[in-house]
């Protein structure tokens, strides 16, 4: 399934200190041979994200810096993965990103930075930024088509309209939809992830409903 190019760059919207954070994580998986290993970087980088964008909330300073020494030890085996400074950029960064897609492309639009800036809403869900960052990172690896279940799931979770389509369209092939639902079961990680977003946009939708 061919992907479209997005008609807006989250990437190119984002500050020049995220845009930093970006291209480590894009640099992280550029380096993964493939889409089978690309898949459990990825779900590294979402989980060093959500500790970094709510641990704070759930945790005190020191036992959010020990959650952070043990995804460095992990992520030591690489060259070029985060270092405890990236680490604590993270903190910084993760929560610095303003005004995202709704999931699914929800708002039609990745809203624009700069001078409208105070105009938009801060995030305060890791539901509603994580499809920027994922859309961020999946448009600057410039890939042409979907192939696999796990590349498909990871461009469902974008706020590019264009990368949901692609990614609905190639579960629409034959027999896709099974070969996607294999790396669900077979990955509570990413299904935590799924049951997430499908909470917190449900709740969305029902207060929507009652207004």
């Amino acid at each position: 399934m061919l992907i479209p190019k997005p008609a807006q760059s989250a990437y190119d919207t984002a500050d020049s200190d995220i845009r930093e954070m970006l291209d480590r994580m894009i640099a992280e998986l550029q380096a993964m041979p493939s889409w089978e290993q690309r898949s459990t970087q990825f779900l590294e980088i979402i989980d060093a994200l959500e500790l970094a964008f709510e641990g704070e909330d759930e945790l005190g300073d020191e036992d959010v810096d020990d959650e952070f020494d043990e995804d460095d030890d992990e992520f030591d085996e690489d060259e070029d993965d985060l270092d405890d400074d990236e680490d604590d950029e993270y903190h910084e960064q993760a929560g610095a990103q303003e005004g995202v897609n709704g999931w699914h492309g929800d708002t039609g639009h990745v809203p624009p930075g700069g001078e409208d800036e105070e105009e938009v809403e801060v995030i305060e869900d890791f539901a509603e930024v994580l499809p920027f960052y994922v859309g961020a990172v999946l448009e600057r690896l410039n890939e042409s088509q979907i192939d696999r279940p796990e590349q498909a799931a990871f461009y469902l979770l974008s706020c590019h309209p264009e990368h949901i389509d692609a990614a609905q369209g190639w579960m629409q092939e034959p027999n896709n939809l099974k070969r996607f639902q294999k790396f669900v079961d077979a990955t509570p990680d990413y299904e935590a992830i799924l049951e997430m977003m499908d909470e917190h946009y449900g709740e969305e939708g029902d207060e929507d409903d009652d207004e």
